[in-house]
C-alpha cells in the first residue's frame, strides 16, 4: 500500500497543534478581593501572575498556547478556594468565581473546560455548588485542596457525605496542593512549601484517599491529581508491599490506582515522567503546565519536555491530547 506522506503529515500537524492543558490557573480581581477579605492567604502571588479573566492577561494566555501548541485549557481556582467566612459568605465566593468560569466558558468554547470550586468545609453548601457546577453550567468536575484551612485533610471523615453526593453523580475530582507544606515543620521552617511541599501534598492526599478505601466506596468518582501523584510512581512498590505485608490499607493501593486515579504532568522532568508511566501506565497522564506559575518559555517545555521525554511517538500523543479526550468526554 503506498502511504501519502504529505497528507499524513499535514494531518499530523493539524493534531499536534490541538494539546490539552488540564493543569492551568485563572481568577478574577474581584474574587481574590473578596477572599482575601474573608482571611484567605497566598492572594498577592495570584494577583502577580497575569491569569485574570481580563481581556489582556485572556490575550497573553492564549499567545502562551499558541506558542506550545495548546488547543484548550482546563481551569481551577485552586489553591485559591472558597473556604473561608460563614457558610453562606464561602458559597457566595464560590458561586462568583464559579460564574466567571462559566462565562469564559461560554465566551470562548474551544479554549476552555472548567473544574468549579466549592465552599468545604461546608459540607451542604459544597455539594449544593458541586451540583450547579457539573449539571447546569456544564463544567467537568470539581477541584479541591489537599487540606482545609480548618484543619481537614482531603481525606478526613467529614467531608464523607460530600464524596457520597458526587459519587451518586459520577462526578471527576481535581486535586491540588494547599501550599501548607503538608504541615511539616520539616518543610515550613525552611520555606519549602512549594519547593517540595506542594508534591508532598499530593503524595499524601492520594495515600489519604486510599486508607479510606475510596475507590471502593465510590467508585463513580474519578481523581485527577497534580504533579505527578508526587512521590506515590517513585514508592508505589513500597506503598504495595505495606497493604500485602502489614495490612496497611483495606484495599491494594495499585489496583485502587488503576480503578480510579489520574495524573497530569506538571512535573517536567523526562525521567520522572518515564517512571510514573512505567508504574501507572500511560493511559493514566494528562499533560499539564501547571500556569501562571509557569510560563513564557515553561509554558512551552511544559509540552516539549514531554515529547522530549524518550516515550515513544503513540505515548506522547496519549498524554498531549488522546487520554484527555476521552477522560472529558470531549467531543
Amino acid at each position: 500500500m503506498i502511504v501519502n506522506t504529505k497528507v499524513d503529515n499535514a494531518k499530523r500537524k493539524e493534531v499536534l497543534m490541538n494539546y490539552i492543558d488540564t493543569h492551568s490557573h485563572l481568577w478574577s480581581e474581584e474574587y481574590l478581593s473578596k477572599i482575601e477579605g474573608l482571611g484567605s492567604k497566598g492572594v498577592e502571588i495570584a494577583r502577580m501572575m497575569n491569569a485574570t479573566n481580563s481581556k489582556e492577561d485572556l490575550e497573553y494566555r492564549f499567545s502562551l498556547m499558541e506558542k506550545a501548541g495548546v488547543k484548550r485549557q482546563v481551569i481551577s481556582a485552586t489553591p485559591q478556594v472558597p473556604e473561608y467566612g460563614s457558610a453562606e459568605e464561602a458559597l457566595e465566593c464560590a458561586k462568583m468565581i464559579n460564574d466567571v468560569y462559566a462565562d469564559v466558558m461560554k465566551e470562548y468554547p474551544d479554549k476552555f473546560l472548567c473544574y468549579g470550586v466549592v465552599p468545604l468545609p461546608y459540607v451542604d453548601e459544597a455539594i449544593e455548588e458541586a451540583k450547579r457546577c457539573i449539571n447546569e453550567l456544564g463544567f467537568v468536575g470539581v477541584a479541591l485542596n489537599t487540606y482545609l484551612h480548618q484543619d481537614i485533610p482531603i481525606g478526613d471523615e467529614r467531608l464523607t457525605r460530600f464524596f457520597e453526593a458526587l459519587n451518586e453523580i459520577g462526578a471527576k475530582i481535581y486535586i491540588h496542593p494547599t501550599g501548607f507544606g503538608a504541615c511539616s515543620s520539616m518543610v515550613n521552617d525552611f520555606n519549602l512549601e512549594w519547593v517540595v511541599g506542594a508534591p508532598i501534598e499530593d503524595g499524601l492526599a492520594i495515600l489519604q484517599l486510599l486508607k479510606a478505601d475510596v475507590s471502593k466506596k465510590y467508585p463513580n468518582i474519578k481523581f485527577h491529581v497534580a504533579h505527578l501523584g508526587g512521590f506515590l510512581p517513585f514508592l508505589i512498590q513500597r506503598i504495595e508491599d505495606n497493604y500485602e505485608d502489614w495490612n496497611a490499607f483495606k484495599s491494594s493501593p495499585m489496583e485502587s490506582i488503576n480503578e480510579s486515579f489520574y495524573f497530569d504532568t506538571a512535573n517536567f522532568h523526562g525521567p520522572a515522567l518515564r517512571c510514573s508511566v512505567d508504574s501507572f501506565g500511560v493511559e493514566k497522564f494528562f499533560m499539564g503546565s501547571d500556569f501562571p506559575y509557569f510560563k513564557d518559555e515553561k509554558y512551552v517545555r511544559a509540552v516539549e519536555y514531554i515529547k522530549n521525554s524518550g516515550l515513544d511517538e503513540k505515548e506522547v500523543d496519549a498524554i498531549l491530547f488522546n487520554n484527555a479526550i476521552e477522560f472529558f468526554n470531549i467531543k
